[in-house]
């Protein structure tokens, strides 16, 4: 197995570098691809057929401060969740937070800056005759929000708002949006997932606010908002003032189902009401009542360059992910999704590309105006 493994890293190497020119793009990218069939067919020959089962029980039954629960989705009508992905996933549950085995940790603080400096300004912008999130933005971040000293208080810009993780993972996004004082629901359709999300949550004791992290397995973002649209009381104001969708749109089976589902659970803009610029913790209110909430989506472009980077580079070249962890076919542009969230209202804000620095080795990323052409995030609201 190693050896064929080495073979068909060695094809890949090859590939890669046809990939700088186009002459060599088709060929390239056929030649990895029946590398890795040969590979899938040997894995499969070897791994047997494991199925990963979600169990269903009340969300009563959770354990510490942070709520876990699970939902059963046999009476689900449409659904944009992958079995086959739920089960990939679940494998990772155990490695989610070794920075060898998860690019996605050293990516989270830029993830982070373009959520933080997107809500400041999107705060500010209708709330300019106040000071109503200042100090959100990028370069103002704390990820320890704990404080240190005698008598010193946490930083929590976010503090007062309603976030909706939506496939949290391990939980990476989620304990920094409540490390900064957010109000965090986060679900994922695998349970395995989501309980190592949890006990990660749990041992985190420095920070009160990621322990009650409100985990949800064997959910999917559908299901949440059947149970929102069925609940009688969930008007507006119980919806989330920022729902993210990051790295998940490329593993879902159906991209609009997702999307639409997303965003029937964002604020929608309300009537303007007067805010107390001395309430700093207003900033949740500021969302809903003037522009709603906003929605954020990062992904990976259809690109020659992104199957050369992300799937021969980050699979098969460096093993920082599993092979087969992603399907180039499955990768969206900025356009499809401005596409797909415009059928629902809702606008592009905002866009930057996530760029891996060489050597990419190091995975050290920065944020670019202009380069979209693999990883990439966007911020999305009502005009």
């Amino acid at each position: 197995m190693n050896a064929k493994r080495k073979a068909i890293q060695l094809i890949c190497r090859n590939s890669l570098l046809r990939l700088s020119s186009s002459q060599g793009r088709g060929q390239g990218q056929g030649q990895c691809q029946g590398a890795r069939r040969a590979l899938r067919t040997n894995n499969n020959g070897c791994r047997g057929q494991d199925v990963v089962t979600v169990r269903a029980f009340s969300s009563s039954q959770s354990s510490s401060s942070t709520s876990t629960s699970t939902s059963n989705n046999s009476n689900a009508t449409t659904t944009s969740v992958s079995s086959e992905e739920v089960s990939k996933f679940s494998s990772m549950a155990s490695t989610w937070w070794k920075v060898e085995h998860n690019p996605l940790i050293s990516m989270n603080p830029i993830r982070m800056s373009f959520i933080t400096q997107q809500i400041a300004d999107h705060i500010q912008s209708n709330n300019s005759s106040n000071n109503i999130g200042e100090g959100v933005g990028e370069g103002n971040i704390s990820y320890s929000s704990s404080g240190h000293g005698k008598g010193s208080r946490p930083y929590q810009p976010l503090k007062g708002l309603k976030v909706l993780d939506v496939g949290c993972g391990g939980g990476l996004l989620s304990e920094s949006l409540a490390r900064l004082g957010a109000d965090v629901t986060a679900i994922d359709p695998s349970v395995e997932v989501a309980k190592a999300a949890q006990i990660h949550s749990q041992s985190q004791d420095d920070c009160v606010n990621v322990q009650n992290i409100n985990y949800r397995g064997g959910i999917s973002v559908e299901d949440l908002g059947r149970e929102y649209s069925d609940n009688s009381s969930s008007g507006n104001e119980n919806l989330f003032d920022i729902v993210c969708v990051l790295e998940v749109i490329e593993h879902a089976s159906d991209p609009n189902s997702l999307m639409q589902a997303a965003s029937s659970l964002l604020k929608k803009p309300t009537t303007s009401k007067s805010i107390n610029a001395e309430n700093t913790s207003a900033s949740a209110a500021s969302l809903s009542q003037n522009a709603g909430g906003m929605l954020f989506v990062s992904t990976i472009n259809r690109t020659a360059k992104s199957y050369g980077i992300a799937i021969l580079g980050g699979e098969y070249i460096t093993g920082k992910l599993p092979i087969g962890t992603h399907s180039w076919n499955k990768f969206l542009s900025p356009q499809e999704v401005e596409g797909l969230v415009g059928e629902f209202g809702i606008k592009e804000v905002e866009r930057k590309g996530m760029i891996l620095q060489p050597p990419f080795y190091d995975l050290r990323w920065y944020l670019d105006g202009s380069d979209y052409d693999v990883n990439w995030i966007g911020s999305y609201a009502y005009p």
